[in-house]
């Protein structure tokens, strides 16, 4: 179901960027049903604000997608100068791309660790009183860092399976994060010939790949 709001202003085009602010979003990217053109009545007297209803043209998005946007938007402006949000819906994740940038290792951190703060924050600010959405769950990325490191893991992954196949011997992997051992365990799965398991020791876990039974 596409997203409406309705908002007013002194103009009909005050009134539609007050709600493409309050959506997130670009002029380009919404429709405008103007309510009402408004008056300036008679030296002030009788005057009357106009009122837009505005409706997302992509109905792909969620109550929580726009305002997983908005609230990344707002926390960026008070760290760097510079910076673009991209968002993407599937049907169980928000995903927002963090572009044109030029303070990325400030945003990453120390393996990726603020990126790991911004998207629970982002996720609680979001998740509250949102109509739509509510069960995705947030994800940020920045100028595709995640993407690379992902397909890093899983080229780590499958050279580790190449090994064990090779020596018929059990290889550990880690420590890894939770993000590294999900893309792990997603390229594990679709592997024949190993098996796997995760073991925990002074709080970090990893995975060890060994050599099927069943071949």
């Amino acid at each position: 179901m596409a997203i409406s709001i309705e908002k007013e202003g002194k103009t009909v085009s005050d009134a539609t960027i007050s709600a493409c602010e309050a959506l997130g979003v670009a002029r380009s990217e919404i429709e405008v049903e103007v309510l009402d053109e408004g008056s300036k009545g008679v030296f002030g007297i009788g005057s009357r604000n106009a009122k837009v209803r505005v409706t997302l043209k992509n109905q792909n998005l969620s109550d929580k997608g726009l305002k997983s946007k908005k609230a990344l938007e707002d926390i960026l402006g008070y760290l760097i100068p510079t910076f673009q949000v991209g968002l993407r819906e599937n049907q169980d994740r928000i995903r927002l791309e963090i572009r044109d940038t030029n303070d990325k290792g400030l945003l990453i951190g120390r393996r990726g660790e603020m990126i790991k703060s911004l998207e629970y924050l982002v996720g609680k600010i979001a998740g509250k009183d949102s109509e739509t959405g509510k069960e995705k769950r947030v994800s940020i990325d920045i100028d595709g860092y995640k993407s690379k490191k992902d397909n890093k893991i899983t080229d780590l992954i499958r050279e580790t399976i190449h090994k064990v196949r090779k020596t018929k011997k059990p290889v550990s992997l880690g420590p890894l994060s939770a993000a590294d051992r999900r893309t792990a365990y997603l390229t594990l799965k679709r592997e024949r010939g190993v098996s796997y398991e995760t073991k925990v020791e002074n709080d970090e876990k990893t995975i060890i790949i060994t050599p099927s039974s069943k071949g």
